[in-house]
């Protein structure tokens, strides 16, 4: 685990204080890392206990999706909260697709500590087994009908094509406006777009605001 964090600081010195949430451990975690048999993110975000903000996007508010419908969660400071594996999931204004995961995951938001604005939002799951996969997906928002769907092998390709496959999936919807006109109700959905707010056109920027 050490070896595929790294820092720039001898093992020796640290290695029986090992802290996560240390500045020069967390910049590693700003994407994903395996750690043994985990995948860990985590994030900087204003955490408190009532609510979640992250800087560039906003309040951090996730949705899945039930048979009844969406179901809005509200993050809190040291609530655990857990999206079970298969279950369509999102976050407003940071995920522009519906992301389903075989895995479970596992968050956990910590306030900041004494003299720091800024908490931490930890993400964590198990490194998916050969035939587990995530999918980035599109429903209908109006009728959640399934518009476009695509599948990533995580469990054979593992971490490194993640984004590229979340570009892929991006990629495809926005370029086909047939995509996104639903077959069954008629309603016109918008764009898609990336967890990434640099990867945003002007036309993805407007649709991360929307939705």
């Amino acid at each position: 685990m050490f070896a595929s964090v790294g820092i720039d600081i001898p093992i020796e010195k640290i290695m029986n204080d090992w802290d996560y949430l240390d500045e020069q451990v967390v910049k590693k975690f700003v994407s994903w890392q395996e750690c043994g048999q985990n995948i860990i993110g985590i994030r900087r975000r204003e955490v408190t206990l009532t609510e979640i903000v992250d800087p560039v996007k906003g309040t951090f508010n996730s949705i899945t999706m039930t048979p009844e419908g969406f179901v809005s969660k509200e993050h809190k400071g040291l609530k655990i909260h857990i999206t079970p594996g298969g279950v369509p999931h999102r976050v407003e204004h940071s995920l522009g697709f519906w992301h389903i995961n075989d895995m479970d995951e596992l968050y956990l938001p910590v306030p900041p500590r004494k003299g720091e604005k800024l908490g931490h939002f930890i993400v964590l799951m198990q490194n998916p087994s050969e035939h587990e996969i995530e999918s980035f997906a599109q429903y209908c928002q109006k009728c959640l009908t399934m518009l476009h769907e695509h599948v990533y092998e995580a469990g054979k390709i593992g971490l490194a094509g993640m984004h590229a496959a979340e570009d892929e999936a991006i990629r495809i919807y926005n370029s086909d406006p047939k995509l996104r006109h639903c077959p069954e109700c008629g309603h016109d959905n918008p764009l898609g777009y990336a967890w990434n707010v640099a990867k945003d056109t002007p036309e993805t920027a407007a649709a991360r605001l929307s939705w």
